[in-house]
């Protein structure tokens, strides 16, 4: 037990030798190469036509949870976004009357102005 209490002086640090980057940056070359360098990691084809919006939470019930997650484990949809958006045009286009569509659309206009 005391040789716990005992301190033991530190050991000396060995030096390693300086770490040499494989590529430097000169501003010199920058000026001439004006072409990108392709051997970087490749980027990733962007859609122009997609809009990024804003995530928020919706409570449902567990079991409402797990019938999404099921369409989409059986492939309906690529998320569950996907499936719910794909549920709504639907009921939008079948059962949806012709005045219920026009109510429908005048409200959503007013719920998307508001996030705006």
């Amino acid at each position: 037990m005391s040789d716990l209490l005992k301190r033991k002086p530190p050991g000396l640090i060995q030096r390693s030798q300086t770490a040499i980057p494989k590529n430097t940056f000169d501003i010199k070359n920058l000026e001439t190469n004006k072409e990108p360098d392709n051997t970087s990691v490749p980027k990733k084809p962007t859609n122009s036509n997609v809009i990024v919006e804003k995530s928020t939470t919706v409570r449902v019930n567990t079991s409402t949870k797990n019938k999404l997650n099921a369409l989409v484990t059986i492939g309906i949809a690529p998320t569950v976004d996907d499936v719910i958006d794909l549920l709504i045009n639907d009921y939008q286009s079948n059962i949806l009357t012709k005045d219920e569509k026009k109510q429908y659309d005048i409200i959503f206009e007013l719920y998307r102005s508001k996030t705006k």
